[in-house]
């Protein structure tokens, strides 16, 4: 068995096609997005909490919201909930406006706004607190071709004293997942996925056709060593690839992987184990190679959108989020970004694992009932 494992491996890796498919294909996408920035948002989210009531403030959220770069959320009722939001990523800014807003600079400590910016904005927040800074300094009697034109305005000492006494800036430090450190696993879920289905798929119509198999019920060799063979050298190739992949997310593009990478080659056999076994499905239903390749695509292609690899499953319309849930590869990815992504240990992601042995246990039990050997 060891020998045709050698083999089998030694054919696979010799094979052009099935070798794109398993890396070539996967680093394309890996290359675009680790060149093209995606993950700076072109808005960023503000919530402005009016203690004031007054003119004054309402002039100062009516200035905030022509800010080009600023959306407004108006849905947040406090200011606890807000610095909640920015602790947990989900909010940029808030802005306080006190009670004694509009009020001569540093006559009284209730004057002064508050602007809080969640840390992982890092630029952007400069450009923010000026513009707001500039705002602030014409209502409470700076310059109002300052404030109208969001720009710093050049004046006196004494105008410059009066912008930095207007507002207190404060800054919680968030730690935000760059969008490319989330599509990599993605992508390592995608490859995996596709060279499972599609390999398995073509090599057994492939084999059923030239008779290979049939001629291997009339050997001495044991059947079942021929299928451990072949599904243990298509994990051999999906663990490098994975480590292929990764390796050239954080070598070449900078990527962090902040959990154990032992915990994330168990998740990737994993699985392996249910599209290898979705492959020995789609071949039993497969004629020739080509039509083997076709099915293939037709079932990775959806999975690949519709899973989460590019975005998240919550952005779907309708039901679509609820279809997600019902994918192999949707619990695969998750158990990979937990991991990769956020360092959570592999026994916290045991719901996704038991999804997945549970798709191993399904659809091997589909393949071995579907299975023709010519």
């Amino acid at each position: 068995m060891t020998a045709f494992f050698l083999a089998d491996l030694k054919m696979m890796v010799r094979n052009g096609q099935a070798m794109f498919w398993a890396m070539a294909f996967p680093l394309i996408f890996v290359v675009v997005f680790g060149l093209f920035d995606f993950s700076l948002p072109t808005f960023s989210s503000i919530a402005v909490v009016d203690e004031s009531g007054s003119p004054a403030s309402r002039q100062v959220i009516e200035q905030v919201s022509a800010i080009y770069l600023l959306e407004v959320e108006e849905e947040i009722p406090d200011e606890r909930m807000a610095r909640e939001l920015i602790a947990q990523g989900d909010l940029d800014y808030l802005l306080v406006l006190p009670a004694g807003l509009g009020s001569p600079a540093g006559q009284s400590p209730d004057s002064r706004a508050t602007l809080v910016a969640a840390s992982a904005n890092g630029g952007r927040n400069q450009l923010v607190e000026g513009s707001i800074r500039n705002i602030l300094s014409g209502v409470s009697g700076g310059a109002p071709g300052a404030a109208a034109s969001g720009a710093p305005a050049e004046g006196s000492a004494t105008e410059a004293s009066a912008m930095e006494g207007v507002l207190v800036s404060q800054e919680v430090a968030v730690t935000r997942i760059p969008y490319f450190e989330i599509v990599l696993l993605g992508l390592v879920g995608m490859g995996i996925m596709n060279n499972a289905i599609i390999s398995i798929a073509v090599r057994i119509s492939n084999y059923r056709n030239m008779s290979i198999l049939k001629r291997l019920l009339v050997t001495p060799f044991p059947i079942w060593k021929y299928f451990v063979g072949e599904v243990g050298a298509h994990l051999v190739i999906a663990v490098v690839q994975a480590v292929i992949i990764i390796a050239v997310g954080v070598l070449v593009f900078g990527a962090n992987i902040h959990g154990n990478p032992i915990d994330l080659f168990v998740i990737v056999v994993l699985g392996s184990l249910v599209f290898l076994n979705v492959g020995f499905i789609v071949s039993a239903y497969s004629r020739n190679p080509a039509a083997a390749s076709g099915m293939g695509n037709a079932i990775g292609l959806p999975m690949m959108f519709f899973s989460g690899t590019f975005f998240p499953t919550a952005t779907l319309p309708w039901v679509l989020p609820y279809v997600a849930e019902a994918l192999p590869l949707t619990p695969m990815l998750e158990a990979l970004r937990a991991v990769g992504n956020e360092g959570d240990p592999l026994w916290s992601v045991w719901p996704q694992l038991a999804v997945l042995a549970g798709w191993v246990l399904g659809t091997g039990v589909v393949a071995t009932k579907v299975f023709k050997f010519e």
